[in-house]
Order: structure tokens, then sequence, then C-alpha cells
């Protein structure tokens, strides 16, 4: 080995492209959101908590969500800070139980809330499908709006126009692409 100080290196110019939002309303009180961007390197060469911190602070990642609205804006993620969030805050599960919840989400019932069609339902387990069908790592937030261990219930002015909010990271190593899997309700 030759070159062993640059085994552990990570590139500074690995970036995402942002690839199109596919953006579904679940209801009158739900949207869902998927995002899809392209990684400049390959996922499998390095750690996933690098990957994950570097696909957050990209600047499509930067947003503000409300009960209809989505709205770029630097310094916000959904419900959260962009300072707020890194890898830490999301944990691996196997693309079965990433399937699973997102499906257990959407098909919850919530109090004065619709059910989501059969139709709505059917148009995200397509692209669920799509996304899933091929190998992946995935990802998905472990912090909640309602979380009463979080100090920082509203964490900036528009934190509170959402009861729920749950995302979903999906790494699809074929293709070095990464999907964002979001759904929210007020």
């Amino acid at each position: 080995m030759k070159n062993k100080k640059n085994i552990l290196t990570y590139p500074k110019n690995i970036n995402f492209e942002f690839l199109g939002l596919e953006f579904m309303r679940l209801h009158q009180h739900g949207q869902g959101i998927i995002s899809r961007s392209k990684c400049s390197h390959s996922i499998e060469k390095h750690g996933f908590p690098f990957i994950i911190n570097k696909f957050l602070a990209e600047d499509f990642n930067n947003f503000q969500l409300t009960d209809f609205m989505f709205v770029r804006a630097k310094g916000f993620h959904g419900p959260y800070s962009s300072d707020s969030l890194s890898s830490d805050n999301y944990e691996e599960l196997d693309r079965k139980d990433i399937e699973k919840k997102i499906l257990n989400e959407l098909k919850k019932t919530r109090l004065n809330t619709p059910q989501i069609s059969d139709q709505v339902l059917t148009r995200f387990q397509y692209f669920i499908d799509v996304i899933l069908n091929r190998p992946t790592i995935c990802f998905c937030l472990n912090r909640s709006v309602t979380d009463k261990k979080n100090n920082l219930k509203f964490e900036h002015e528009w934190s509170h126009a959402l009861n729920e909010y749950y995302e979903f990271i999906i790494f699809s190593l074929e293709a070095d692409e990464c999907f964002s899997i979001i759904l929210a309700y007020d």
C-alpha cells in the first residue's frame, strides 16, 4: 500500500445534484414529498454518517413546510432548523421495515383527518416500489415534533404548523442516487 494516508480521506468536493421533486397531496391535512438527487461520488465508498451530512448540507434540503406550502428557505429543514439536524438524527432500517413504516404512517387513522384515498395510496406505493426495487441503504429520521424530550419543540416560527413529520432517506447503491421521502401532517 503506497498511499495509506488516502484510505480514510473523504473528498471535499462531494455533492448531490438535485434531479426532481414529486409533491402529493395525501388529503386535506397531509402531504407527501419525494425528492431525488444524484451523488457525485460512489455512495458505497464512504461512511453513511458522512454521506448523510453531505446530503443534508445541500441547498435543496433547505425548506419551510406547512400544511400546504413548500418553500425553499435557507436555515430550515421542514419543522427543524438545518443546524440542528445531522446523521446522528437518522437510524438505519432495512428495506422491508422502511416500506412498512411508510405505509403504516400513510394508512394510520388520525383524529379529524380523512383517510388517504386508495388512488393516492396506490400512486404513493408505486413510487415506494420503484425506489426500493434495487439495492438500497435506508434511514429514518428519529426525531418527532411531538417528542417531549425535544427541548426545541418549536425550532423556528413555522415549526408549529405541523403536527407530524416523518422523513426517510434512501440511498440507491447501483445508481448513486438518494431519495428523500417526507410525510407531513397539519
